[in-house]
């Protein structure tokens, strides 16, 4: 398999219903872009309704179909009545979400700004991954004759959801520094009636019920490794449904659409994660219901119809299956790829996995990110590729990852890189003992797996090579320089002040860089030059550092990139990366 094949894939997210009617968008790659389209399913048969390749965010209501029309330069919410010309409704630099209800419409969209004149901050955050500098904030526009702003600030309005009489918009202006949100209740105008949630906290999702019920899923303070509950704010009351009220599965797809969760009438229905699969659950007062029995994850579903008679469309990913839509019936969306299922293992807690291509065949190992994320049982591009080419994959959910509990969950913060290194290598001695597989191993990882592929050729020589992309090398100069450092470094390794001398030498004492004397294997560091996340300079000092210590080193450096360069990132560049990425193993591991 080449990397353009392994990019093929066609997958579908994004999907609405309102019972009799269901759209859904199709994201793919052609030639060195992304586009998108948008289908219907109309008597058991997809069919396409737009073909621009620029359609993304369908909704359908009252027999007219909503939807956003993109470009580099702006994205225009368009509607599209039957057997009618598509219409222009209102015209944004960047659209993040649009509302249409019986109040009006109603959209939360970013303004253009001249990125080539100074900037100047008096704010801690300043810049964003995905964003670069913020000299603008997303806010919340009325769109009559005109569109008009009715609630905006030095924050970002990150969602607005309404029913017959309640309008509650989300937003960071309590917290935006660190990134949390709070609901507020306005009137259409825009004027604040009541504040809904307590103090800020990390918000996934919401809804508000016919009847004006609101349920979010959320934890209510900063610290990643907290399990997600449903809140009912107005009530004090919480749920736990599944082992984390939230979906934190990681894919390297590049399309997953945000999280959802939707009443229909007084049901909630919401993605509830359960070790490395997700499921939708229904929630009716205290009794939660599972509603998909997919080995999986879930990432989209909508639901319509009354009680008892209500019809859950849905889309999910399995190893086999890049992409799957269920209305009723299910229809595979690409019918001629046939990925290969791991062998999942359950061990101490959590669990690995396993693609087996031949016991003689070198073994890649790859961590995840996060470190409070997980693998899930899905179609991932870059392990098919991989195993195509002649490798055995495994995978873990060692100590951190989430949908194993709060325990697990906060097993490693504190202490970056022990407990999770110990489980790998627990695991790579089952596979060899289980699968007779030979001791011929390479490790890699992004972001957190990334600080830990530093970790670990820094602690280790098990390995015959690494690939260490979007890293992290130095604990204190990610304080300074990391859109979240300033926060979530302290968080993660129980530090009041990370310029105090504890801090300090705590930082130090869990970098990677300070243990540069030690290294014996290769290893190649890749990066996006716009990584705001886990900044290009992590990678540049591992990177001279590994070469003035006579290490065999290799960077790579995408220009145009940022942290989600192996997930959403410029198409080229991700299929550059895989081509890279295999001849660095073949070199270490084949030959």
């Amino acid at each position: 398999m080449d990397a353009e094949k392994a990019y093929s894939i066609r997958l579908a997210g994004e999907i609405v219903t309102d019972g009799d009617k269901t759209f859904f968008t199709e994201k793919y790659i052609k030639g060195t872009k992304y586009s998108s389209n948008i289908y219907s399913i109309v008597s058991k048969n997809i069919m396409q309704v737009t073909n621009g390749g620029a359609e993304k965010m369908p909704f359908y209501k009252d027999g007219v179909l909503y939807y956003i029309k993109y470009s580099e330069e702006t994205e225009t919410l368009m509607k599209l009545k039957s057997l009618s010309e598509p219409e222009i409704i209102c015209t944004f630099y960047k659209i993040k979400k649009y509302l249409i209800s019986e109040h009006g419409i109603f959209v939360i969209a970013l303004e253009k700004t001249d990125d080539s004149k100074p900037f100047a901050t008096t704010r801690i955050k300043y810049r964003f991954n995905g964003r670069g500098l913020l000299r603008s904030k997303y806010s919340l526009y009325a769109v009559d004759k005109a569109p008009h702003k009715i609630y905006s600030g030095d924050f970002d309005v990150e969602d607005i959801q309404c029913n017959n009489s309640r309008f509650i918009i989300q937003t960071t202006e309590e917290s935006d520094d660190d990134g949390m949100s709070n609901l507020y209740e306005i009137n259409k105008d825009g004027n604040k009636i009541k504040k809904i949630t307590g103090k800020p906290g990390v918000i996934h999702g919401y809804s508000i019920s016919d009847k004006g019920r609101i349920a979010v899923s959320m934890h209510e303070n900063l610290n990643p490794w907290e399990v997600n509950r449903i809140a009912y704010p107005e009530e004090g009351k919480y749920l736990l449904v599944g082992k984390d009220s939230n979906d934190s599965i990681l894919t390297d797809l590049f399309f997953t659409p945000s999280y959802k969760m939707k009443y229909n009438g007084d049901v909630l229905y919401a993605i509830a994660q359960e070790g490395s699969s997700s499921s939708i659950y229904a929630i009716e007062g205290e009794k939660v219901t599972k509603r998909t029995e997919v080995r999986g994850k879930l990432i989209d579903f909508d639901v319509a119809g009354v009680s008892g008679k209500e019809k859950i469309s849905y889309i999910y990913s399995t190893p086999e299956h890049p992409s799957m839509v269920v209305n009723g019936d299910s229809y595979n969306i690409n019918e001629e790829v046939a990925g290969i299922a791991p062998y999942v293992e359950g061990m101490d807690n959590g669990e690995y996995f396993f693609m087996l291509k031949d016991p003689a065949a070198p073994t890649l190992v790859f961590i995840h990110g996060g470190p409070q994320t997980a693998y899930g049982y899905l179609y991932y591009i870059e392990f098919q590729y991989f195993y195509q080419n002649g490798y055995n994959i495994l995978y873990t959910n060692p100590p951190g990852s989430t949908g194993y509990g709060q325990p697990y969950e906060e097993e490693c913060v504190g202490d970056w890189g022990n407990k999770d290194f110990e489980y790998i290598k627990k695991a790579m001695k089952s596979v060899m003992e289980k699968y007779k597989v030979v001791d011929n191993f390479a490790v890699t990882g992004g972001s957190y797996g990334g600080f830990t592929t530093n970790w670990i050729v820094t602690h280790s020589n098990i390995f015959k090579c690494g690939i260490s992309e979007r890293s992290i090398s130095n604990m204190l100069s990610m304080v300074g320089t990391s859109d979240i450092g300033y926060w979530f470094n302290t968080l993660q390794l129980k530090i009041t002040d990370p310029y105090s001398a504890e801090g300090i030498k705590k930082l130090m004492e869990y970098s990677p860089i300070s243990y540069i004397k030690n290294v014996k294997t290769p290893v190649m560091l890749i990066t996006g030059e716009e990584d705001y996340r886990c900044p290009i300079e992590q990678a540049e000092q591992f990177y001279v550092a590994l070469k003035l210590n006579n290490v065999d080193a290799e960077l790579v450096r995408y220009p145009g990139d940022n942290h989600e360069h192996a997930r959403s990132g410029v198409p080229e560049n991700m299929k550059d990366r895989l081509t890279r990425k295999l001849a660095w193993f073949d070199k270490y591991l084949k030959n």
